[in-house]
């Protein structure tokens, strides 16, 4: 086996590969990655055995194989070596006896500009095999569209792994419309996009949190869509040289339509920047664990306050457009900044019921993303 690929390109699929090789997991080939040598480049595999990558990447070959390698090693000397092209070969090296009259050749030679190493492998048949998958689609994104319903969503997912069905974000589609939602119990994130492919039958999975992760580097570097299908237990994103098999959470996702307030009478518009640095500078004598500041909206003016004992306190005036009665609500901090480093507009929309309610924010002009955030109790 014997290839000469950029470093570039080279490093590119070694980077895709390092989110989901299970590099602390119990079985050591799984902190392996498989690379296939073919007639004009070469695919890398990477496996947790809940997620499975494989992307092909172009390179000059000289002869066909297959070796696997240790994933974060191999990245690490790939990342450190000059841009120049790497040629890769196992034409001699150490061999181990695997079974009764059986020998594996486990090493393979790395060499770029005068720098030259050799790494050893496990089998290749150890290395679990990569799921099956259909061709046939059932939602098309384009990477653009992905990438942001992932990014204003993926925040709001639980790391409470008691409650396992919130570890992940529910991809719902029916018609012509998908949906991606998340919520880890105190608050709720949902955004709603155009499918052009008609959904016959509802789709409702849900994809584990590591998945989306690794679905935004899917779409990083270039503009192909991303067809998105189900096999069995496994949700498919698949581009032409890059397919990612996940399973899915088996469980029912709660039934967020109950969550998204519907009669939110109090409306305050404000300017993203503006609260950003407001809330950051009040947030920082909040209480550590709660995060929580109190919002008290009155007209044309909201006052955020925090107020820790053994701390202390402060307290900043921001201009809003509000015109409604006084009320005040106490909010994380810390939940709000993570909606408005996902939000696209300059001015924000607050709607607000009363003080133990949920209270919905919105993009200026956009009702298809919504964040939904559960107040806390004031003193």
């Amino acid at each position: 086996m014997e290839f000469t690929i950029t470093k570039s390109e080279f490093f590119k699929g070694l980077q895709k590969s390092q989110g989901v090789a299970d590099t602390k997991g119990a079985i050591p080939i799984l902190s392996n990655i498989l690379i296939e040598v073919v007639d004009s480049g070469i695919w890398i595999y990477a496996t947790d055995l809940n997620i499975g990558i494989k992307g092909f990447y172009n390179a000059s070959v000289k002869s066909k194989g297959r070796f696997t390698a240790n994933a974060r090693k191999l990245f690490d000397i790939v990342r450190e070596l000059p841009d120049a092209d790497i040629n890769v070969n196992q034409k001699s090296g150490v061999k181990r006896k695997e079974h009764e009259n059986e020998f594996a050749d486990l090493w393979i030679n790395l060499s770029c500009g005068n720098y030259k190493t050799r790494l050893s492998g496990l089998p290749v048949d150890e290395f679990p095999a990569f799921p099956s998958y259909g061709e046939d689609y059932l939602v098309k994104f384009e990477p653009s569209q992905l990438k942001d319903m992932v990014r204003k969503t993926i925040f709001s997912v639980s790391s409470d792994e008691t409650r396992y069905t919130l570890n992940g974000t529910l991809l719902e589609a029916e018609g012509n419309t998908v949906k991606l939602v998340s919520t880890d119990g105190h608050r709720l994130s949902y955004i709603k996009n155009e499918n052009p492919k008609i959904v016959e039958k509802k789709i409702n999975v849900i994809i584990p949190q590591k998945t989306t992760s690794e679905l935004l580097k899917l779409v990083e570097d270039d503009n192909e869509d991303v067809l998105f299908s189900i096999y069995e237990n496994h949700a498919v994103f698949k581009k032409k040289k890059f397919v990612l098999v996940s399973r899915v959470i088996d469980g029912q996702f709660p039934n967020y339509e109950v969550v998204l307030p519907k009669n939110n009478d109090k409306r305050v518009i404000l300017n993203k920047d503006v609260l950003i640095h407001a809330l950051k500078r009040v947030s920082l004598l909040s209480d550590e664990k709660s995060k929580m500041v109190k919002f008290n909206i009155e007209k044309d003016n909201i006052e955020l306050l925090s107020d820790t004992a053994g701390i202390g306190e402060a307290k900043e005036k921001v201009d809003v457009k509000y015109k409604g009665e006084g009320l005040s609500i106490g909010l994380n901090a810390r939940y709000i900044l993570d909606i408005m480093s996902a939000v696209d507009s300059n001015e924000i929309i607050l709607d607000i019921k009363d003080s133990v309610s949920p209270t919905l924010f919105m993009q200026m002009n956009d009702e298809n993303y919504k964040c939904v955030i559960m107040p806390m109790r004031l003193q």
